[in-house]
């Protein structure tokens, strides 16, 4: 398994210092954001820009595994469905004009006026759609675990399973669960449950605090057994990417409006590269 960054943990990068970096620190690869503003908006979505941006990533012997989609399915609208097809349609072929075959996909957030059941089900519908554009650029869609709505396992296995389709898999994050308030041995069942399904990995590490909520730390300081992770993901064959998401240092923008923007990067660089380092440990062992 290769190591790589997720490029949105390192956003307040400019997107050539972030390609240098990962470089420096011996990753191999990025799952690169399409977040509004991401490296100071030096990233250019145009079919021109798409060229620059891949003789950039191949000029640091780098390669880009995924690309970090965001989509919404909470909603019935038809006219509001079909938007998000689009857009879907529009990241399928920006994944593979950066030659990339995997698109990180979102769930959405809750949606007031909606019960729990009516949302998962607005889900389960929209990704029915989506995964026949799906197939048609010959792109995976991986939904990962992320926020309320789906972090839990009974929600997520019946997502996957109802939407049926190979194109359709899982980024496995591995801090997100417990942020959403599951234990940690819960969190290792949700693990072993996804692993079969997934497609892209985000690696986080934490501590549980006083109050019960997650403070993430570089990987291999926290208390997540990271070693039990790759057994779980060796076990069912995962033979992809594994990229960290150092998120540890504070919120951006409360630290950059402070003043210590310097300090903020200088953190955030020591965090991802301590925590490239364990994991390379770990596969090395």
């Amino acid at each position: 398994m290769d190591l790589g960054v997720v490029s949105l943990s390192l956003g307040c990068l400019d997107f050539d210092d972030l390609l240098e970096f990962v470089k420096a620190i011996d990753g191999s690869a990025i799952e690169l954001s399409t977040a509004d503003g991401v490296h100071n908006k030096t990233v250019d979505f145009s079919a021109e820009g798409r060229r620059v941006v891949v003789d950039k990533v191949k000029a640091q012997g780098l390669r880009i595994v995924s690309v970090g989609g965001y989509s919404d399915f909470t909603i019935s609208d038809p006219e509001a469905v079909q938007g998000q097809l689009e857009r879907l349609r529009w990241y399928c072929q920006l994944a593979l004009d950066l030659g990339a075959r995997i698109l990180r996909v979102m769930a959405g957030n809750p949606r007031p006026g909606l019960s729990e059941t009516e949302m998962i089900d607005n889900i389960i519908a929209g990704f029915k759609a989506a995964v026949e554009v799906a197939e048609e650029y010959g792109v995976i869609f991986a939904l990962e675990n992320h926020g309320t709505l789906i972090n839990d396992l009974d929600v997520m296995l019946k997502i996957v399973e109802s939407v049926g389709s190979p194109y359709f898999r899982v980024t496995l994050d591995t801090g997100n669960y417990c942020w959403a308030g599951k234990s940690l041995e819960e969190a290792y069942v949700f693990f072993e449950k996804m692993a079969p399904y997934t497609a892209n990995v985000h690696l986080k590490d934490f501590v549980v605090q006083l109050d019960r909520s997650v403070k993430f730390v570089p990987l291999g300081d926290g208390e997540l057994d990271l070693k039990r992770v790759l057994d779980i993901l060796r076990g069912v064959g995962y033979q992809g990417t594994l990229l960290c998401e150092y998120e540890g240092v504070g919120e951006p923008k409360e630290l950059i409006a402070a003043g210590t923007f310097d300090e903020y990067v200088a953190e955030l660089k020591a965090g991802t590269k301590r925590s490239l380092d364990y994991m390379r440990s770990l596969l090395n062992s």
